[in-house]
């Protein structure tokens, strides 16, 4: 993973910071462009509210790309937010080093997703084995784990991937 997203500043944090500095001042987001492919917002962000021109802006775009996020309909929030924290780095609310490049943030975005998927997946592997608990087959399950030099726990084999797999297969088999 590249080190420049270990620095990364989430763009709520950026403007919690904002606030802080300049109670009066303002931020306004435009969408330029929106259709069911693409958004391209662009943001303004002012010192004071009164001042005439703006302190610093950004443009952000987000596209209907395969994303699980942007395919619930969250381009418009994702481009707005973006647009927001480019914006504030502009100012000056962003970290030292070089930014993150899309690149780096869909390398992050495609890592939590399966973090996400991985948990879902335990989940439903834990319910499985509830059902089967003081059955013959959470027994059978008990002797694999100890043959692994294992402490058998439901959370345990529903977490670790490998587990899981095995456990999967046996409760399929036995339905």
């Amino acid at each position: 993973m590249n080190d420049r997203l270990a620095d990364y500043e989430p763009v709520q944090a950026r403007l919690a910071r904002f606030w802080a500095d300049h109670p009066l001042g303002r931020i306004r987001t435009t969408l330029i462009e929106r259709d069911d492919k693409h958004v391209l917002a662009y943001t303004q962000v002012w010192r004071v509210i009164d001042d005439e021109h703006p302190a610093a802006d950004g443009y952000a775009a987000e596209v209907h790309d395969g994303s699980p996020v942007n395919k619930q309909g969250w381009m418009v929030e994702n481009a707005e937010t973006s647009a927001i924290g480019r914006a504030l780095a502009n100012m000056g609310y962003a970290p030292k080093t070089a930014r993150p490049s899309i690149e780096d943030m869909h390398r992050v975005e495609a890592r939590d997703r399966r973090s996400i998927a991985d948990q879902h997946l335990a989940a439903v592997t834990f319910d499985r084995l509830k059902l089967i608990k003081d059955t013959p087959l959470a027994e059978e399950l008990k002797d694999m784990a100890l043959e692994h030099d294992r402490k058998l726990s439901l959370a345990a084999l529903a977490g670790d991937p490998q587990w899981r797999t095995q456990v999967d297969e046996l409760l399929d088999r036995d339905e």
